[in-house]
């Protein structure tokens, strides 16, 4: 029998730059085997360093947008992943069955704001969820 994919949703509160890397990552790490989407509180504009730190990586995500939170796909996940301790505030509830990953990434693009905030800010998102992909049993493609 075929497994089905493992459906994750990267929420922070804009959508412009933690939840779209780890989105990328997930996608890129899991393959066929995932299905990740983000989204935020609020829509913004993906912020150029997030676009440049995961080209940096090799993964394009300039054609990506920020996103609201949608709730047709936030209680069809498996797994739902909150990036910030603001998100825990704003978020709504999520489903008992759900698996509920709180993960506290500062916002690297209000504290401090330079790409080097971002790239440090990336790096950390990677190593969770590579984690989070082997905690799951999700096959890695590396």
């Amino acid at each position: 029998m075929e497994k089905k994919p493992v459906r994750l949703y990267f929420l922070c509160i804009q959508n412009r730059c933690r939840s779209q890397i780890a989105e990328a990552y997930a996608a890129y790490f899991g393959g066929e085997h995932v299905i990740a989407e983000s989204a935020g509180i609020e829509a913004s504009e993906i912020h150029p360093f997030t676009v440049e730190v995961m080209e940096e990586f090799g993964i394009d995500i300039s054609n990506k947008v920020s996103k609201r939170i949608n709730m047709k796909t936030f209680i069809s996940s498996n797994a739902i992943i909150k990036l910030c301790e603001q998100s825990s505030e704003k978020c709504p509830i999520v489903p008992f069955g759900i698996m509920n990953v709180q993960w506290s990434i500062l916002d690297p693009l209000t504290h401090g704001g330079t790409i080097e905030d971002v790239r440090r800010a990336r790096d950390e998102i990677k190593r969770n969820v590579l984690d989070l992909l082997k905690g799951l049993k999700v096959p890695i493609n590396e």
